[in-house]
């Protein structure tokens, strides 16, 4: 792809700058990619541009986890708003979009920055050890950026035929042509062969990077995707066994590492602030406070939840969510909960549902609701059910309408046209072109093997 090609100029032009408040600068960052890497250090210093790259606004800094909400039913777009998430709320996607393009470009700038990575570092002299952690968080990353590109840009793997359904391209150089697009079957296979890979060469944990129990958790959540729930169910149990739930939800939030429940969480510290744009911000009253609560997330909360507790009324008569409302002191800073072990507890439920073992879902869903506060529940009738579990501890977290269109559910607004939201659709089923994000135009004006997306 053209575009992608020179954005590996732009990309590594814009390095010295994104990455200055969590490595030291070297002049290594001012030569091209084949000579810039020519030692451990500078393997360091190019993967840590790949975690900077992952906290850029665009990208896992807010649009990536905002977008899968303000799609959903459980937030609204207020109509007193600053003209952020208008299309993704209303549904009216132009191949001109904005928050789309980011998306696209910054995922891509990750994965180049890591190719650049992978495809040197065999030929480096250096530990084996920290080369092979080095590798190994590379391919992880990777397999996440084109995790999220082919479930924004493509159909869910359970709906359709992922063998001929259009996924993303896939590149493992640090350079790109015209590349056509890849079947959702074949980046699921890439993406599945680098958590291997990863999994098989990392021996360090830090909360803050990736690691195998990172690598372990994304495999859970891919298959879950992929539908192989007899891996999602063994990838999850392995985590479960090693990572305790909290009792205290809102601790959970309070910053990386804070409780037992952080996986892999993308750190941001007091000095990477974006200042009005931070996460958070979007919900706050006092930030922008664009994005408010509905009645379909209050009335999934039953009292004594202490999830519920994250929801609140302000003077406005209006709600609002406190989950992401500071971090060091500072409104709307977010270090993004990208993996936790909550999320393991529904992947496994969800994997039991749906190969009939309901006595096994509901002991997991019931022991996340036990370290919450909320009651027992009985039984587990219809995925719905586990749906609504899975919102009442993830919502915020970016999984809303990526749940409801891989299980080919609905998407409903019960609290719709109400006067207090932005005018927008009610509903959006998987069938509807809407439920699957447009490719960027410059994409397509750029590379003729791209192919658009169904209705755009």
């Amino acid at each position: 792809m053209k575009s992608i090609k020179i954005y590996i100029v732009v990309a590594l032009s814009l390095f010295v700058f994104s990455c200055e408040d969590a490595i030291d600068l070297t002049p290594a960052q001012s030569l091209n990619t084949s000579e810039a890497l020519t030692d451990v250090d500078g393997l360091r210093t190019a993967l840590n541009g790949a975690y900077s790259s992952m906290q850029s606004v665009g990208y896992y800094g807010r649009e990536y986890m905002v977008l899968p909400e303000i799609e959903g039913n459980l937030v609204y777009l207020s109509i007193t708003n600053s003209n952020r998430f208008l299309s993704a709320y209303q549904y009216s996607w132009t191949v001109q979009n904005g928050d789309i393009a980011d998306v696209w470009n910054i995922c891509y700038r990750t994965i180049l920055r890591v190719n650049n990575v992978i495809n040197n570092i065999d030929e480096i002299e250096g530990d084996a050890t920290d080369k092979n952690q080095i590798k190994g968080e590379a391919l992880g990353i990777r397999a996440l950026c084109y995790f999220d590109l082919v479930r924004f840009f493509a159909k869910p793997y359970t709906i359709g035929n992922p063998a001929t359904d259009l996924g993303v391209p896939i590149s493992l150089e640090a350079t790109l042509e015209e590349l056509p697009r890849n079947t959702v079957e074949e980046v699921y296979t890439q993406i599945i062969s680098d958590i291997n890979e990863a999994k098989s060469l990392m021996t360090s944990y830090d909360v803050g990077r990736f690691s195998v129990d990172a690598a372990e958790a994304l495999l859970a959540r891919v298959s879950l995707y992929k539908g192989d729930y007899a891996q999602a169910e063994a990838s999850a149990s392995t985590l479960m066994n090693a990572y305790a739930l909290s009792s205290n939800y809102d601790a959970i939030f309070s910053g990386p590492g804070a409780t037992s429940e952080d996986i892999f969480t993308l750190v941001f510290i007091s000095t990477e602030t974006n200042g009005a744009d931070n996460h958070g911000n979007i919900y706050n009253p006092n930030g922008y406070g664009d994005i408010r609560v509905t009645e379909d997330l209050r009335n999934l909360y039953e009292a004594g939840d202490q999830r519920a507790d994250q929801i609140y009324q302000h003077t406005d008569g209006e709600y609002y969510q406190s989950k992401y409302d500071e971090q060091d002191g500072i409104p709307g800073l977010v270090s993004p909960k990208i993996l936790r072990v909550a999320e393991m507890y529904l992947i496994r439920a969800e994997a039991r549902f749906n190969t009939g073992n309901k006595d096994g879902a509901v002991d997991d869903v019931n022991a996340l609701r036990a370290a919450r506060g909320a009651s027992q529940i009985s039984s587990l009738n219809l995925i719905r059910d586990i749906l609504e579990e899975r919102q009442r501890e993830l919502v915020f977290e970016g999984h809303t309408t990526f749940d409801y269109f891989r299980n080919n559910v609905t998407m409903n607004r019960s609290q719709c046209n109400s006067g207090l939201e932005v005018e927008a659709p009610c509903s959006i089923s998987t069938s509807d072109h809407r439920s699957v994000h447009p490719i960027p135009n410059d994409e397509i004006l750029v590379n003729q093997s791209m192919v658009q997306n169904t209705g755009y």
